[in-house]
């Protein structure tokens, strides 16, 4: 029982005796008063006032015990009805505190409820709307922590690979500029050289334009213009640059003329990007195909594993253990961000040890 409703209830039973005692000690002598008055007390012989006195106390006894019972039956229901109203306010408060001790701690209650008065009910629709806004608070926390954690692991991931591929070329450049700078050599091996420090710078310059590019996607500020183009033309033009570079590889164009509307500039880096990625992985040919519906780069190369398929598009991924390195870890993110843009589809269709087949589909 709560204490205040405690010390008020024994109050109101002490004050109701004290009360009742009044009562029947004013009542006592004020029946006796009338009673004597009425029966003209003083013609009466003292045997019958003898007598008249003990039948009044009989019946004022009789009038205080029937009476007695009457309020003490009357106190035992406002008794009872007290305790049930105390027990049901006791039960409301406890649900209150119970739901303030779990709003200090983790595990919180989103709701509560009190149909016990319009006090209690106002109450608990406030702490109600408390408790979502201190619940939203710590979402949005939550999800504010778990954005700089993934920010770090990015920015951790971003050094480890930017250091780990430009290291390559600047050794060899480093390694190739020491050479000339300290020793004399011919004009023959002075040209080997230089080609293999430009080549490497041009390297360089390429790593550097690809995070540019991702950057660019990933925050949705890249530039897109698009055209309408013949895809079966401008892939041939890509196959006839790509084999300038790998000149013993062979790289085969089929299909029909399918027009399309793309950003030049940005299909030819995901083209580029898949038939490269072909060429490094099969020792056989490769093969474009253009249809209405798609084109393909086709290879018969290594392929991927089932569980790093739906991977291996995530930024900064390279699976190590079966020789798929991809560069940066950028290209295929890439290729998935610029063909997002379009508003195509990307479909990877591989068997491990047999070959994988890149499919975009724009219609």
């Amino acid at each position: 029982m709560l204490k205040l409703s405690n010390i008020y209830l024994k109050v109101l039973i002490v004050v109701f005796l004290l009360l009742l005692i009044v009562v029947g000690v004013e009542s006592y002598f004020y029946m006796k008063h009338l009673y004597f008055a009425n029966i003209g007390i003083s013609a009466l012989t003292q045997n019958i006032l003898n007598q008249k006195i003990k039948y009044f106390q009989i019946e004022f006894t009789e009038f205080i015990v029937i009476n007695g019972v009457v309020l003490f039956f009357f106190v035992g229901i406002l008794f009872y009805f007290i305790r049930k109203i105390n027990k049901n306010l006791e039960g409301e408060v406890n649900k209150i505190l119970i739901f303030l001790t779990k709003l200090t701690k983790k595990k919180k209650e989103n709701k509560i409820e009190s149909n016990f008065s319009e006090e209690f009910s106002k109450i608990t629709t406030l702490l109600s709307k408390i408790s979502a806004i201190l619940t939203k608070h710590e979402r949005e926390y939550i999800s504010t922590i778990a954005k700089l954690e993934l920010s770090n692991i990015q920015k951790e991931e971003i050094i480890s690979a930017i250091s780990h591929e430009f290291k390559n070329p600047i050794a060899v450049i480093n390694g190739y500029s020491e050479t000339l700078l300290k020793n004399d050599v011919s004009s023959v091996i002075r040209k080997k050289f230089l080609e293999k420090i430009k080549r490497n710078g041009d390297k360089l310059s390429s790593l550097i334009d690809t995070l540019r590019l991702s950057i660019k996607l990933e925050e949705n500020t890249q530039k897109i213009a698009f055209v309408s183009v013949n895809l079966y033309e401008f892939s041939k033009e890509i196959i006839e640059d790509i084999k300038d570079i790998y000149p013993n590889k062979e790289i085969i164009l089929e299909g029909e003329n399918s027009k399309i509307l793309i950003d030049k500039m940005l299909f030819a880096v995901v083209l580029t990007n898949l038939i490269e990625n072909a060429i490094k992985y099969s020792k056989d040919k490769v093969i474009v195909k253009v249809t209405k519906n798609h084109i393909s780069v086709i290879d018969k190369g290594i392929g991927i594993k089932k569980n790093d398929i739906d991977k291996i598009t995530e930024k900064f991924y390279r699976v190590n253990d079966n020789s798929w390195n991809n560069s940066l870890g950028l290209g295929l993110s890439i290729v998935k961000n610029i063909i997002k843009l379009h508003n195509f589809k990307l479909e990877v269709i591989s068997e491990y040890g047999k070959g994988s087949e890149f499919r975009i589909v724009y219609l």
